[in-house]
């Protein structure tokens, strides 16, 4: 109910539905049904379980995320030009549509979101380093979740994703 009040988004992960949203006031602005690419119901429920942790907490703040290859969608000239039309940052415009990209919770937890684009590498070294820091942490507790999502669903996700944005987990049960 504390989140519904709030005058910000917040991201729902709804197990028992197979939706994740992203909800304003309680309404419901974007849905998406989750489309498992690797683990499936199994890995779902790890990752709400994890979630929950020993203290069966059903809120967390995102920490993190990691864009892993983009597309860029719009040239840097027409936003260049868009920028200075609205008197706006042309960084703050850049609609690079993600390729991969992974959500980040305390705890080991991570949500992967894969398109179908093929997309060019954000930084060879700093992707290295995610993947590496990633393998280290599987036997410590990771729990990661890999989902398929379109290009334009993904993109609104991305741009929507912030450190601090509260999660809310509803679990199968």
């Amino acid at each position: 109910m504390r989140l519904a009040k709030l005058e910000k988004s917040y991201l729902v992960i709804d197990a028992r539905n197979m939706k994740l949203m992203l909800k304003l006031k309680g309404a419901v602005v974007w849905s998406y049904n989750l489309e498992m690419e690797e683990s499936g119901s199994d890995g779902l429920d790890e990752f709400v379980n994890r979630f929950r942790g020993s203290h069966d907490r059903f809120i967390r703040l995102l920490s993190g995320k990691h864009l892993f290859a983009a597309t860029e969608k719009t040239p840097d000239s027409i936003l260049a030009i868009v920028g200075e039309a609205v008197n706006v940052d042309p960084e703050l415009l850049q609609r690079d549509v993600p390729g991969k990209f992974q959500l980040l919770w305390s705890g080991g937890l991570i949500l992967e979101v894969r398109t179908d684009i093929v997309g060019k590498p954000t930084s060879r070294l700093k992707n290295t380093f995610v993947d590496f820091r990633s393998v280290l942490q599987k036997p410590f507790g990771e729990s990661h979740l890999v989902i398929k999502m379109s290009p334009d669903e993904a993109l609104t996700l991305y741009r929507v994703s912030r450190s601090g944005l509260p999660t809310l987990i509803f679990p199968r049960f």
